[in-house]
């Protein structure tokens, strides 16, 4: 693996971003939208409904790490569709670059994009709402951890289906998350859920960051239980995701479909 390599992967998004107006709206609009109109949203539940300030830290809370998590799942697939877009997919492998410097590259790249959308919510939400992330900033890094371990996953998934079976595939990028929010538990507590839901969100690692997340907001303090939960299962995933880009990826290159997908 070379470093330099690394580097000119990593200096073509940034060239990218700064010419892209899509990618300054994923970055930026999406992100303000989003925390203004939760914003409002607590507002109206703390004048109307009385609500407790614990359970509008959560919803605020949740809007913020799963913004992180949905923008880092979603720009990991985009990126790899970025050099479809381009036309560039089969100029990046005739070249020495090796698929693992390449997704290394990806996450660099999506971390950088990640944080600054994290950054911007959590200033608005702190100078509109009076929502002080930072604080448990240090705190919740390890949750934070497990969020973008996930979304590294899933992004990772998405990119070998598009990989095997082309760009046709291409809204699960933004669309996938969606099907996991219900059953993470964003912005309510597991026993919410149905009984016979248990299972399914508790095999998510996304829930078990929120779940942590909330017992922080309640000043219960760290939950070592969800941390392990979550890191272990952000493994498993990882481990199977890459296995199946490296299975998707030699199938597209021996049937000469990276070609056709440009």
């Amino acid at each position: 693996m070379r470093l330099h390599r690394i580097e000119a992967v990593v200096l073509r998004h940034m060239y990218e971003l700064r010419h892209n107006g899509n990618h300054l709206i994923n970055m930026v609009y999406f992100p303000v939208v989003n925390i203004v109109m939760w914003g409002f949203l607590t507002i109206y539940l703390t004048n109307h409904q009385r609500l407790q300030l614990g359970l509008i830290s959560s919803l605020l809370g949740g809007v913020v790490l799963w913004g992180l998590f949905y923008g880092f799942q979603r720009d990991m697939a985009q990126g790899f569709l970025e050099e479809v877009w381009t036309r560039n997919l089969v100029g990046l492998f005739s070249s020495p670059l090796s698929v693992a410097e390449y997704i290394y590259a990806l996450v660099c790249v999506n971390l950088i994009k990640a944080f600054f959308g994290l950054a911007l919510e959590s200033v608005i939400a702190l100078l509109c709402y009076h929502f002080n992330i930072f604080p448990l900033l240090i705190e919740f890094v390890p949750f934070i951890a497990v969020l973008m371990f996930f979304g590294f996953s899933i992004g990772v998934v998405i990119t070998s289906l598009i990989v095997r079976y082309g760009s046709k595939l291409e809204g699960l990028a933004w669309s996938f998350a969606g099907i996991l929010m219900p059953f993470s538990c964003v912005f309510y507590p597991l026993n919410t859920l149905p009984v016979f839901l248990h299972p399914l969100a508790l095999a998510l690692p996304t829930t078990h960051s929120f779940e942590g997340m909330r017992q922080l907001l309640a000043g219960g303090g760290f939950s070592i239980s969800d941390f392990r939960s979550g890191i272990t299962l952000d493994i498993a995933y990882l481990a199977l995701a890459i296995l199946l880009f490296r299975r998707m990826f030699e199938s597209a290159r021996s049937r000469g479909l990276l070609i056709k997908m440009e």
